[in-house]
């Protein structure tokens, strides 16, 4: 499956992180000091294990060193420490969690990055904050997702949960979907928004980890390609301190799990009543796999039944199977082309790229509503973009192909505008080709200072 940013393991990272796991077994945590008081977030650490790694930090108010707490360890595809933490925090406060959130991941570059990243987090934990050894958790976007789910395997036993999202694996032998096969005392939450060209994959992981009887839970949010906001996070850490209740973790608050299971129920009934049938048929699912029996677990039972046998439901699932193999095929699609564009001896031709990729035709399924088939298509229109966009011109412009990478960016501003990494790479095929800032066309990067359109 292709996504936005690839991450490929190392063997030398899987031997660092088992090193660490012996470590972790041998040595007590130490009190380090010139830590935030609790409940206040210390933006910037430095690690006490590889002075070139830093982190942000969140100590959940109340917390102290004489008990034991679990940790999230964050990493942002781009190391955007305190952003990625942020989203978490209100989550970790209220259910009384530490926080760590790399400023070194990446993932689009060299997987070593990540697992120094995690490394120097872990043994910095180990080193300072009174942490419940069988309770790590590992939250990642899109190419740090893959990492999480990576690390999650590599340090089986330590690991309670992943929050992954915006990313997954595919399946294969040694994956995480074959390790905790039957494993209840592993949990994964998977998210993605509506309209992220990794959608289907994250969807699909979902469906492995059912199939193999590992506990899941699935999250779909409005927007792209990003992480989940705030309170889909905070509820992913709250389902996870469910399975952990669950699976032996920690002690089980019979109250709040009571209240949790008829939010959930009063949720489903909910989007039944809007006619949200599918969603609703999802949540029930999620209770009946989630609670111990119960009358309220009964009843969630009986309409999972319900809506699985309703003929509404059934034509959604199978119009939904049909646009995850669309998208698997699209995926294909897109690289044949983009190879032939390699392969060619002469610079392609804007308008041919887009023919060939059917934009136009995307274009125009993207414009019908809400509907599965527009959400689709925008999701595929998103996946040609980052192509177009961002890889291609990327891998030419370091091949010093300059009138190639213009002609990447100048089809992408067909599906969107350029912005950020795409802008600088525009300005910098420009220089190389020695062609003007493009005005006329639907590129609204600014141009570098000092240069006039």
């Amino acid at each position: 499956m292709f996504g936005y940013f690839e991450y490929v393991g190392s063997s030398g990272g899987s031997v660092r992180a088992l090193f660490f796991v012996v470590v972790m077994s041998a040595v007590a945590p130490q009190q380090s000091t010139g830590q935030a008081p609790a409940g206040e977030l210390q933006k910037r650490v430095r690690s006490s294990f590889d002075r070139s790694q830093e982190y942000a930090l969140y100590l959940p108010p109340g917390y102290t060193p004489e008990r034991e707490w679990p940790i999230l360890f964050v990493l942002d595809p781009r190391g955007r420490a305190v952003l990625a933490l942020q989203l978490f925090r209100e989550g970790a406060a209220r259910l009384g969690w530490v926080v760590m959130s790399s400023y070194n991941s990446r993932s689009d570059s060299l997987a070593e990055l990540n697992d120094a990243a995690m490394e120097a987090m872990l043994r910095s934990a180990q080193d300072g904050i009174s942490i419940d050894r069988s309770r790590l958790y590992i939250a990642g976007f899109s190419g740090t997702a893959r990492a999480a789910l990576w690390f999650a395997v590599t340090l089986r036993g330590h690991v309670a949960g992943v929050i992954a999202a915006g990313g997954a694996l595919g399946f294969e032998l040694g994956g995480p979907e074959a390790i905790f096969a039957g494993d209840s005392t592993f949990a994964y939450f998977g998210g993605a928004g509506m309209h992220d060209f990794n959608y289907e994959e994250v969807v699909a992981m979902a469906g492995r980890f059912g199939t193999m009887k590992i506990p899941y839970r699935l999250a779909a949010f409005p927007g792209p390609h990003n992480w989940p906001p705030a309170d889909i996070c905070g509820e992913a850490m709250e389902w996870l301190e469910l399975r952990a209740m669950r699976a032996g973790r920690r002690p089980t608050d019979t109250a709040w799990v009571r209240t949790r299971q008829e939010a959930d129920l009063a949720r489903a009934a909910a989007l039944e009543r809007a006619g949200r049938l599918d969603e609703a048929l999802q949540q029930y699912e999620a209770i009946t796999r989630d609670y111990l029996p119960s009358p309220a677990t009964s009843r969630a039972v009986e309409r999972a039944a319900a809506l699985r046998n309703n003929s509404a439901v059934k034509r959604h699932r199978a119009e939904a199977r049909k646009l995850a193999e669309k998208d698997l095929a699209q995926a294909r699609d897109l690289q044949k082309v983009l190879a032939g564009a390699r392969s060619s001896s002469r610079s392609p031709e804007p308008d041919d790229l887009l023919k060939k990729l059917k934009i136009a035709k995307l274009k125009e399924q993207s414009k019908r509503g809400d509907s599965l088939q527009a959400a689709s298509a925008e999701r595929l229109l998103n996946r040609t973009f980052v192509f177009l966009a961002y890889y291609e011109p990327r891998s030419y412009l370091a091949q010093k192909s300059a009138d190639r990478a213009l002609a990447m960016l100048e089809a992408a501003t067909a599906i969107a505008p350029l912005q950020g990494e795409s802008c600088t790479m525009l300005h910098a095929a420009l220089r190389a080709t020695g062609a003007k800032h493009p005005a006329p066309l639907n590129v609204k990067c600014p141009p570098p200072a000092g240069q006039a359109r």
